[in-house]
């Protein structure tokens, strides 16, 4: 069983680096959010506090490494709904991410202070309980409203991965206890490692779709541009958009300040009433 866990946290490792390595790609290319970042950090780290607590517990007899555990779930409780959040229409008032942050602030505080008085045992039931309910909303809330304009083209696969999320938390668990009860020895488990890769590879598959979009082949149709009235200087700046180059990248290939590129981008997307790059690429690329 223990080689089966090394395998998944391997897999699990893998991709999620490799996400977060192409994620900072796409925000680069203003194609990705900072809140998704944030999300696959946090998987990160859990999944590396996880592996250094269980696998390297002999010669570890205190309880810091469960500290950072906690924190560490903490914020992938915090960094699920945001991120999601961020990616779909929805009527969520705003005050819910400031009652989710200062939650998450307080239930951390408690995590620290529980450490030095010795309650860690009670605390990660509620911090686990939190997880849950973060990670099962959020699957919940995929499934139940639309994905903004610049996601849509995985709008298949999230509900698919929403499904098979909800399906294989209790699944896992159910796993764990067979496992326990037949008196097998298991470390880490497999519910965490098969979410961890379930939705690192759902984010992997994305930017590389996305990514896919930039690419040199793209053609834009003349008439399109004469259609929604751009300017010749507009026209390059939307030209340039299309195969994938950053504000800072047209600013210095055009020789004008990055604030001036901006106020071009904001005026191409008014006059062709969009609200992002996929969305451009979309309209003019054959």
């Amino acid at each position: 069983m223990e080689i089966l866990e090394i395998v998944l946290l391997i897999l699990a490792y893998s991709l999620i680096i490799i996400a977060l390595f192409l994620e900072v790609i796409c925000y680069k290319k203003n194609i990705e959010t900072l809140e998704t970042i944030y999300f696959t950090i946090s998987l990160l780290l859990l999944i590396i506090a996880l592996t250094v607590t269980y696998f390297f517990k002999p010669f570890n007899h205190s309880d810091t490494t469960n500290i950072f555990i906690l924190l560490a779930m903490i914020l992938v409780a915090l960094t699920t709904p945001l991120h999601i959040l961020e990616e779909r229409r929805h009527t969520v008032k705003p005050i819910f991410k400031k009652i989710l942050i200062a939650f998450s602030g307080m239930l951390a505080i408690l995590a620290i202070t529980g450490h030095f008085i010795k309650i860690l045992n009670v605390l990660q039931y509620a911090v686990a309980i939190f997880l849950g309910v973060s990670v099962v909303l959020s699957m919940i809330l995929i499934r139940t409203t639309k994905p903004k304009v610049n996601i849509v083209h995985r709008e298949k696969i999230e509900r698919y991965i929403a499904i098979a999320v909800l399906i294989m938390i209790p699944l896992s668990l159910l796993t764990n206890y067979v496992v326990d009860f037949n008196g097998i020895s298991t470390k880490i488990g497999f519910t965490l490692p098969l979410i961890f890769i379930v939705l690192a590879g759902s984010k992997l598959w994305s930017d590389i779709e996305r990514l896919s979009l930039f690419k040199p082949k793209n053609t834009v149709k003349e008439q399109n541009l004469i259609n929604y009235s751009l300017t010749n200087r507009e026209k390059e700046i939307a030209l340039l958009l299309i195969k994938g180059n950053t504000y800072k990248q047209i600013s210095e290939q055009l020789f004008i300040s990055i604030p001036t590129v901006k106020t071009h981008v904001s005026n191409i997307y008014r006059k062709c009433k969009i609200s992002n790059r996929i969305e451009l690429i979309s309209l003019l690329s054959s």
